[in-house]
């Protein structure tokens, strides 16, 4: 997204405004003096664009400023927003002023509401109702739409974070925006697209609708096994009281009967159940002596095989003998035995082949009667077995009645039918989705592999400020969404040491990230990169661990030629951008450092912005509050 801040603008409570000019396409640098107000520029541009917070410091700042502004660039556009100081309790102000010309006016006055001002900017941010949080967390919920301020993560890197050893993104402290940056990496990367996030809102839809059609029809078919459960109770019960005809053929019928009953209140002669019942009986018994019989059959039968096959084997040895030893027998009876004994032996052999002396499969026939008897069963079931009398009339209305409500509450459950299109459809749609978004959804180690590719870049030209690790290869941690450095060949990352290096693994990761989003094309992340002090590993610490700072002259020459190198790398990333991508950037930078850093070294990008912070000289200089 083309964006450049080009003013900064302070309106004090004495009535006199100070402004501080910026530089599209240009490594701006404010340096100075500690505690001239440097720092608190991120702060400002973080406040003006709808911060809930802010670290602005009441003392010389806050308490001399009566209104905060901003202008800026942004796709060919030029606006300035404007909010008013924080209160005495540091509360945040809900007073904006807004110029979509880019207007400074003499004192700014409330003239837009936060949330009117919001849908202004983040039409510019490309943030429509599409652009959605996509899964919840403890802060976020799914299918919000996400804050044009998260994507200002890809922005800044504050002191606190710049050389940091484990923490590559501001405000990670802030749980929402921990989580945020999880949610909208892809999106900020062009890993994943809008057109994705509503395909994959859409598939998330369906799912839940599939399932809830599911449990539909699971639970109507639970009702409806229910129902002909209650029905076919119902349906006893009158056949009992001989308020409905025995001899039907089917449910449908029988409840055909009771409606009958219900609308015209007759009575059925009793006799027809005792005839029908009779009738079945007969019939089942039949079947039963039917059923015996075969048993009956087949069991004799197979002990007749039995003996047969026993005797059979008995016989074997006399052809044993004939075929062996019959021209040594000269006994004529002894011969005749032998022959006959011969002849039986076939005769049972024939017997017991698979041929059987029947044309009727007994097990078929058994199976057969099997189930007869099964469907004649449950024709008796649904008899009664005695006929129940009613006592009085009364009564017999009072049941009839009861008859007729529980006809009624089980009504829908027989009316209602499942639609199984509906569900097909619903399912062939889902499919149609998923298949859309394997083809659009571009594979995430594609581009982390990009990412690498890209901060490999910016690490080969910072190589002589990395010391042993100059030729290490960088590798993205997507989980924690951090930077480590991998000697050639291991296979797992190194441990990294030196505040040093840590800044230049800082200042490559955040632009190679930039480089990517730019070749991505991505319309969310805004074309800047504030960097608070990259010299601070040299120059040490103003926090309470360190209370000593070096002045330029104690600085090692080979640490100044670090800083030189740093600046160097942010030098000619603008001159990359411009000729190799057509686009805008812009970088500003605080610091400490002298002018000659990058005039010695002849780095054309980079400009002096206003004039060095010191002999009186700040964010708030002091002859503006005399």
């Amino acid at each position: 997204m083309k964006f450049v801040i080009k003013e900064i603008i302070l309106w004090l409570k004495n009535g006199r405004i100070r402004t501080i000019p910026f530089y599209g396409n240009k490594v701006n640098v404010i340096t100075g003096d500690s505690g001239t107000g440097k720092s608190v520029i991120i702060d400002i541009i973080d406040y003006c664009f709808f911060a809930s917070k802010s670290k602005i410091p009441d003392e010389k700042i806050n308490e001399n400023i009566s209104w905060y502004g901003v202008k800026f660039d942004i796709n060919d556009k030029e606006y300035l927003i404007a909010r008013g100081s924080l209160d005495k309790n540091r509360k945040v102000s809900k007073s904006y002023y807004f110029s979509p010309i880019g207007k400074t006016p003499i004192e700014p006055i409330h003239s837009i509401e936060e949330p009117q001002l919001k849908t202004v900017i983040e039409k510019e941010f490309s943030i429509d109702r599409n652009v959605i949080i996509p899964y919840s967390g403890n802060k976020l919920k799914a299918g919000n739409k996400v804050s044009l301020r998260y994507f200002f993560m890809f922005n800044t890197q504050s002191g606190d974070t710049i050389d940091h050893s484990e923490i590559f993104f501001d405000k990670l402290n802030d749980e929402k925006y921990l989580e945020a940056l999880h949610r909208i990496f892809d999106l900020a990367t062009g890993i994943d697209t809008v057109r994705n996030i509503i395909i994959k809102e859409k598939i998330n839809n369906l799912e839940k609708e599939i399932t809830r059609l599911e449990r539909r029809k699971k639970a109507l078919e639970n009702e409806g096994s229910l129902f002909d459960t209650n029905i076919r109770n119902i349906v006893k019960k009158a056949k009992e009281y001989d308020l409905i005809p025995l001899n039907s053929k089917s449910l449908k019928e029988d409840l055909g009967n009771l409606k009958n009953l219900i609308n015209n209140i007759r009575i059925i002669d009793s006799s027809d159940n005792v005839k029908e019942l009779e009738k079945l009986q007969k019939k089942k018994n039949e079947l039963k002596h039917k059923i015996r019989s075969y048993n009956k059959f087949k069991k004799e039968f197979t002990i007749y095989r039995k003996l047969e096959i026993d005797t059979f084997e008995s016989l074997k040895p006399i052809n044993y003998i004939k075929e062996n030893y019959g021209n040594l027998i000269q006994n004529e009876s002894l011969n005749e035995l032998l022959d006959i004994l011969g002849n039986e032996m076939n005769n049972i052999k024939k017997d017991i082949s698979n041929k059987r002396p029947f044309n009727i499969n007994v097990d078929s026939e058994l199976k057969k009667l099997k189930i007869e008897l099964e469907l004649i069963q449950k024709d008796i079931d649904k008899i009664p077995q005695f006929t129940q009398e009613f006592n009085t009339e009364i009564e017999k209305y009072i049941f009839i009645g009861e008859i007729k409500s529980k006809l009624e509450f089980f009504k829908n459950g027989d009316q209602e039918v499942f639609n199984e299109d509906e569900l097909l459809t619903k399912e062939e749609e889902l499919e149609q989705l998923k298949l859309e978004l394997e083809e659009e959804l571009l594979d995430r180690s594609i581009v982390i592999k990009l990412f690498e590719e890209l901060i490999q870049k910016y690490l080969n030209e910072s190589s002589d400020a990395l010391g042993i690790y100059k030729d290490y290869i960088p590798v993205f941690n997507y989980k924690d969404k951090t930077l480590q450095l991998k000697k050639p060949g291991s296979l797992v990352p190194s441990i990294v040491g030196s505040s040093s290096n840590h800044m230049f693994m800082h200042l490559c990761f955040m632009l190679g990230l930039h480089e990517l989003i730019i070749k991505q094309q991505v319309p969310y992340v805004p074309n800047f990169l504030i960097l608070d002090q990259p010299s601070r590993p040299y120059y040490g610490e103003e926090g309470s661990k360190k209370k000593t700072k070096k002045l330029w002259n104690q600085i090692a020459q080979d640490d100044k030629s670090k800083i030189t190198i740093a600046f160097k790398v942010l030098n000619d990333f603008i001159s990359n951008i411009n000729e190799e991508y057509k686009c805008d950037f812009q970088i500003i930078v605080f610091e400490h450092i002298p002018t000659s850093i990058w005039g010695d070294a002849n780095l054309e990008n980079v400009v002096l912005v206003d004039k060095e912070f010191k002999d009186g000289n700040a964010l708030i200089p002091d002859d503006l509050l005399l």
